[in-house]
């Protein structure tokens, strides 16, 4: 864990070193009032998330829980590509379901699917909350994107959230609000939500994070089969 900030040394610098030394380093990088494209550079260079200050303490521990975790996994992985190979690449992980609770809302999803076109995903899209998880167990996407706008909003789309990870656990769901009432971003982490994003979104965090989320789901399913052949 480092802050951008150092005396004699910047934070990317230390991360950039670190993870030359360790590749599956995990790396928090927190900071308080410093340019966006520090963000953008700490998890481009590899960092596991970059937080802003203040950092909340359910944020920080579930961040760092789940960095050690994804450390693991990675190293699991690691060595059952040296024993039997590397697993073929699933095409249906491109697919994304784009969910905005709000109904009148339909810009939000078209930015956003136009982020997802441009990286090679198909996008599914649905527009009010309660169409959700109709959509989803239609589809069964590996990812799911949901666009909350307001306070109010929040409840339902942390409701479809549950409803989601309930019906699938491996289910990669990332979520965004123009709220920075840390109370919905906690909830949404706390129920499986892999990222909770602050807008305005960014075309850079958005994609490493949904790429990163798929890679966290196809993780724990390598490693859950393993487990069930062992």
């Amino acid at each position: 864990m480092t802050d951008v900030l150092h005396p004699g040394i910047t934070g990317i610098e230390l991360l950039r070193q670190v993870r030359q030394e360790d590749p599956d380093a995990a790396v928090i990088v927190m900071s308080g009032n410093t340019p966006f494209t520090y963000r953008i550079e700490s998890l481009k260079l590899g960092a596991y998330a970059f937080l802003m200050k203040p950092v909340n303490a359910y944020e920080l521990l579930i961040t760092a829980e789940r960095a050690l975790e994804r450390r693991q996994l990675l190293i699991e992985r690691r060595h059952r590509q040296q024993a039997y190979g590397q697993p073929q690449a699933d095409p249906a992980q491109r697919t994304v379901l784009i969910v905005a609770v709000e109904e009148d809302r339909p810009a939000v999803r078209d930015v956003v699917r136009e982020i997802f076109d441009s990286a090679g995903y198909k996008c599914l899209l649905t527009g009010y909350w309660g169409r959700g998880l109709k959509a989803f167990r239609e589809s069964r996407p590996p990812l799911v994107f949901i666009d909350l706008r307001t306070m109010v909003m929040g409840h339902a789309g942390i409701k479809l959230l549950r409803e989601i990870r309930e019906e699938d656990p491996d289910a990669a769901v990332i979520v965004t609000s123009a709220s920075v009432d840390p109370k919905i971003g906690i909830e949404s982490l706390k129920l499986g939500a892999y990222a909770f994003l602050v807008k305005p979104i960014n075309m850079d965090e958005l994609l490493i994070t949904a790429e990163r989320a798929l890679e966290h789901r196809q993780l724990l399913i390598e490693h859950r089969q393993h487990q069930a052949d062992t």
